[in-house]
């Protein structure tokens, strides 16, 4: 009976909660090999976690201001993490040390990092501060045995190239709010919040793309005051050719990485999105958001804070994870077979849940309902094709 029971408890959802951080969750992610959970916030740390147990198995500490992004490398060797002390720091994954510092020329808070694929280099982007123009900055990687040995020493903490995002729609406090690596490394995808997704070529140096996430915008914005014109999280398809974007305009949308014309799906929610999740093996989008802090304080209605499960193909809800949480879902990451599902809540809060022995079951059940056609005794050999 004790051994039917324990079986029991494991095809059950388990929900395990990740609080360490007193101010806003800004992202969690797993590293490649999914038995690490990593947790950065608003408190200027970051915290790596057993994604076993739950178990907090150390931090990240020595920024001066929130962390708002961060990367692990492929082999879990290296982290770095972006501040608002405009810095980007280097660390050590297993021992918690620091390795390196980089600044920005403009020092101004850094909202995006993220390792080109090999690890030689790495991306750290900057919002438009006074005058500074919004820009990406390309950096080398010190503890790569690829770089040249006889540089001077002050030019690991410089960037390699620097990249200016424009800001020509003339809004204020334009931003990055996440810069990412094309598949072939010859392209950045930056988000801005501007309702705008700019391509950079990382070999001219300069945008070559402009893409409207969507059109009149600013018209809803006036019926619905929960819509805005950030674009705020990008997350690739499997196949590496497509990706989802969302933003606070309640959309999410897949677009082909390549040609950046039309979306080839569209996925409408009913709140302000703030981040996205492909599933690694089936159909199934995550996303999150919900209303900010401010607007949950004047407005006594539900806050929209539950993460739903749209699916891929189909393009409609079908499910969500409802909690208990009071603040918006700033992130969310599936691990790489899709086993477990991490939240990130603006309360400081990480709610790592691992699916049931069902969930693929009921996903391809719920799947059937958009597949089956319901016979039409109305139907005739008559009827005209």
């Amino acid at each position: 009976n004790l051994e039917r029971h324990r079986n029991h408890t494991r095809d059950k959802m388990r929900l395990i909660i990740l609080g360490a951080h007193e101010r806003k969750m800004t992202k969690v992610s797993f590293n490649r090999d999914d038995d690490l959970v990593f947790t950065a916030a608003a408190d200027n740390i970051v915290c790596v976690w057993s994604s076993e147990t739950g178990e907090r198995l150390g931090s990240y500490e020595g920024h001066r201001g929130a962390i708002f992004d961060f990367d692990v490398d492929y082999v879990s060797k290296y982290l770095i993490t972006g501040s608002g002390d405009a810095t980007v720091r280097l660390w050590e994954v297993t021992t918690g040390k620091e390795v390196h510092t980089f600044h920005t020329p403009s020092t101004v808070r850094v909202t995006s990092v993220q390792w080109r694929a090999g690890d030689q280099m790495f991306l750290a982007a900057s919002p438009q501060f006074m005058e500074h123009d919004a820009s990406v900055h390309l950096y080398d990687n010190p503890a790569s045995t690829s770089l040249d040995v006889t540089q001077e020493p002050n030019a690991k903490d410089l960037p390699k190239r620097t990249i200016v995002v424009r800001n020509d729609t003339g809004v204020s406090n334009f931003s990055i709010a996440k810069a990412v690596w094309s598949p072939l490394n010859d392209k950045i995808f930056t988000l801005c919040s501007d309702n705008s997704i700019r391509i950079l070529d990382v070999e001219k140096g300069k945008q070559v793309k402009k893409v409207t996430f969507v059109e009149d915008v600013k018209k809803t914005m006036k019926l619905d005051e929960e819509v805005g014109t950030e674009v705020t999280d990008l997350q690739y398809c499997t196949d590496m050719c497509t990706a989802i974007v969302c933003g606070r305009s309640k959309y999410a949308k897949m677009f082909d990485v390549h040609r950046w014309d039309q979306p080839l799906s569209v996925y409408k929610a009913d709140r302000a999105l703030n981040a996205v999740a492909v599933h690694p093996l089936l159909d199934v989008i995550a996303m999150g958001g919900g209303k900010t802090a401010q607007q949950a304080a004047l407005d006594k209605r539900q806050g929209k804070y539950e993460c739903l499960m749209y699916h891929q193909i189909f393009e409609q809800e079908i499910g969500r994870i409802v909690t208990d949480c009071f603040s918006p879902l700033n992130s969310l990451c599936w691990n790489s077979n899709g086993t477990q599902l991490c939240l990130g809540y603006e309360q400081g809060e990480a709610y790592l849940f691992s699916m049931d022995v069902d969930f693929k079951r009921r996903f391809d059940k719920r799947s059937k309902l958009f597949t089956s056609v319901p016979k039409d005794d109305s139907d005739s050999e008559n009827d005209e094709l």
